[in-house]
């Protein structure tokens, strides 16, 4: 009887123990941060492990990034989801981030005759001494890029007011130590903390040179501690090297950099609470195309530590209420812009333009692709190498601010061209040349350039190009001594060389139509000789006076000016003889060209080509027209026909050996060419010669690489090589 009355009371005692326990407050949730490290393409990955924290509940109550963690990073820390962080990542052109320039098209018409005379894509600046850009890209793709999700947000007091608190890190290069952003502009810092050196310029910002923050702190857990998270999550990425990587110039460079970046990053890992490290055998830290395999990386990672992740679930209604706080931050993508602010100095009809193109209508959102192409057109006038934006919003005033990037080494500029040509029938040539340009030279868009080369074409020439007003209309007038010379054939073989020698002036009229159009008229006059060097001396040597008057039109709208995939280019160029050595009366002249570039896949495009023209000389010296040589009919020497008509055809098909990874180095392409063509005088036959040829064909930083090989009509056989201007 006792032991039953004894576990009576144990019974009715055991409820009022138990509720003081019921009334303790329950303890704070733990507050869980995320680290992610830098790694180029490998940082994609991170989307794949937030898709997996998203689908089990788990939240990341504060974010850390550097390089591509940081882009990813902030990313999601502007409100974006895994499920959009995907969708943005597949929309990004990375060749186009990634580009040393602003893409081709977007060039004013006067940088792409730089582009397309001097395909250098080195550029000097002239000033005190030689200087050259501080990277191969100044950054301004991935700066539009970042804009797009960041421009809501650069007006935060601080990054702990974005819908997920944040931090990014770049290195200060003046300092030597490492900066952490925690406010500021969103996009500068997420620029800031990517340039990896050399690849990007530094971003110069409060007195400091900032670059990659890789260099000192990859994987910012300590970062992601001092934001106050309880947890820290670590996703680190590496993979093993490849053993090809000891063997080349930029493997050893590549795998000397990512040994230093993996010592940061192993102490960082001590630090963490958990690490997850994706399996990256099989990728590339440039396969931005592969992008669901890094995806489904980075989620399989974190499938493996699942059983410790679970623990951080929250319930459905826990993780509601975690959302919804991030929603409330969210701000509005877009603006109604009612000003227009611009950083630094702009001509003012380039200013005007840019009111007119995108706050001609407050009442409308901002075009974002219109803003991009606004953006671009700046960049593309030469003296700026980036351009990004922001969003503003004080009380009820909406605008832009908008901040080009003048260029560190210049103006003036300093653009190089080489030239290698080689084949087996016409042996080695060299030649080198440049074209200095001084901008804004008398008034806006007005520019001196002077052009210089030696070696195969011996040329000098001075321009001053004055934009009356600063609008459309230009007068242009130029001083020019060009000496070129020039094979004779007799047959199959070279019994000969001439060479013409022309120096003189010009006076142009013309008028600027935008960036893909320009016209112009005018007049040169100057002295001229054509002589025979050597061979057969039977042809007396032809010298006097030369004047003309000419007209030019050309339409610029491919997406390249070395090897294009898409667009047109034509031009043509009409001239009346007023005098010339060896010519009677007054004949006209007239030159046609056509090129026409398609993609058919991501690997696969044609580019045809089409030219023709016809003079009413007829002398032996003064052929005006030749074909032959390097996409001018490949199997045929260099100016194998010759003559004062001519017209010429050919279809290349090029093959993409870039699809899966990021052409930072260049592009390169297998191409198979048909072409017919002939050049002929009066009395010879303007029948059409053919020729076939396979090869590679790139696009590099000195230029177009063209090898490979061609078979004529009549037996020719060529091999060739060139390294320069192409088409």
């Amino acid at each position: 009887m006792r032991l039953r009355a004894w576990f009576a009371l144990l019974a009715l005692c055991a409820p009022l123990s138990a509720q003081p326990e019921t009334l303790k407050p329950q303890p704070p949730r733990r507050k869980i941060g995320l680290a992610l490290s830098g790694g180029s393409a490998l940082g994609l990955a991170h989307i794949g492990v937030l898709q997996w924290l998203e689908e089990r509940r788990i939240p990341v109550d504060f974010i850390a990034g550097t390089s591509m963690g940081a882009i990813i990073g902030g990313l999601y820390a502007t409100g974006h989801d895994g499920q959009a962080m995907q969708r943005f990542a597949s929309t990004v052109d990375w060749d186009a981030a990634f580009a040393p320039s602003v893409p081709f098209r977007h060039l004013a018409f006067r940088r792409k005759e730089d582009r397309r005379d001097f395909p250098s894509t080195i550029e000097f600046g002239v000033g005190k001494g030689l200087k050259l850009p501080a990277g191969v890209s100044a950054g301004h793709g991935a700066a539009l890029a970042i804009s797009r999700f960041a421009a809501p947000y650069d007006q935060l007091g601080s990054f702990d007011e974005l819908p997920t608190p944040f931090r990014c890190v770049a290195t200060d290069l003046k300092q030597g130590r490492e900066v952490v952003f925690s406010r500021g502009p969103l996009t500068m810092a997420l620029r800031a903390s990517m340039s990896l050196p050399a690849l990007f310029a530094p971003v110069e910002m409060d007195g400091m040179m900032l670059v990659d923050g890789g260099l000192l702190n990859n994987l910012p857990v300590d970062v992601v501690k001092a934001m106050g998270a309880d947890i820290v999550i670590a996703v680190a990425l590496e993979k093993p090297p490849d053993e090809q990587q000891y063997y080349s110039l930029l493997g050893v460079a590549g795998r000397s950099i990512s040994i230093m970046i993996s010592a940061n990053e192993r102490r960082s890992m001590g630090l963490a609470d958990l690490v997850l490290m994706p399996d990256l055998n099989g990728l590339d830290a440039s396969d931005y195309a592969r992008l669901e395999e890094f995806v489904a990386r980075g989620r399989q990672a974190a499938e493996r530590k699942a059983l410790w992740l679970n623990q951080l679930a929250l319930p459905e209604d826990g993780y509601a209420a975690y959302l919804e706080q991030r929603r409330s931050r969210l701000r509005p993508d877009s603006v109604r812009p009612q000003l227009i602010v611009v950083e630094g100095g702009l001509a003012e009809k380039r200013r005007k333009a840019l009111v007119e193109a995108l706050a001609a209508d407050p009442s409308r959102p901002v075009d974002r692709s219109r803003l991009e192409t606004e953006l671009n057109k700046i960049a593309g006038m030469g003296r700026y190498d980036a351009v990004s934006y922001s969003f503003l919003r004080h009380e009820n005033t909406e605008g832009i601010l908008i901040r080009p990037h003048q260029k560190i080494h210049g103006p003036p500029f300093l653009n190089l061209s080489f030239l290698l040509d080689a084949s087996r029938q016409e042996g080695f040539r060299f030649g080198i040349g440049g074209r200095l340009t001084l901008l804004d030279l008398g008034g806006p868009a007005s520019e001196w350039r002077t052009d210089l080369s030696i070696g195969q074409i011996n040329r000098a020439s001075s321009e001053y190009y004055y934009r009356v007003g600063g609008g459309k209309w230009f007068l242009a007038p130029q001083a020019f001594y060009l000496e070129d010379s020039r094979p004779l054939y007799r047959g199959k073989d070279q019994i000969a060389d001439f060479i013409s020698k022309r120096a003189g002036a010009a006076l142009d009229l013309g008028y600027a139509f935008g960036r893909f159009q320009e016209l112009r008229v005018g007049s040169s006059t100057g002295q001229a000789r054509i002589a025979v060097t050597k061979g057969p001396e039977n042809l007396e040597p032809l010298k006097g006076r030369v004047t003309d008057l000419h007209v030019r039109w050309a339409y610029e709208g491919q997406d390249s000016a070395l090897v294009p995939r898409r667009g047109i280019r034509a031009t043509v160029f009409a001239s009346w003889l007023l005098n010339h050595p060896g010519v009677d009366g007054r004949p006209p002249l007239a030159d046609l060209a056509f090129s026409y570039a398609r993609p058919f896949s991501q690997r696969w495009s044609l580019l045809a080509d089409t030219a023709a023209g016809f003079t009413g000389w007829n002398e032996a010296l003064n052929n005006r027209f030749s074909i032959g040589g390097a996409a001018r009919l490949d199997a045929l020497g260099r100016g194998r026909e010759t003559g004062n008509r001519y017209y010429y055809g050919g279809t290349r098909l090029l093959r993409s050996l870039n699809y899966e990874s990021l052409g930072i180095f260049g592009r390169f392409y297998l191409f198979a060419a048909a072409e017919s063509g002939n050049a002929w005088r009066s009395g010879m036959s303007a029948l059409p010669r053919y020729s076939g040829s396979l090869g590679l064909m790139g696009e590099t930083t000195f230029g177009v690489v063209y090898f490979g090989g061609g078979i004529g009509d009549r037996g020719d056989r060529r091999v060739f090589f060139r390294l320069g201007r192409v088409f």
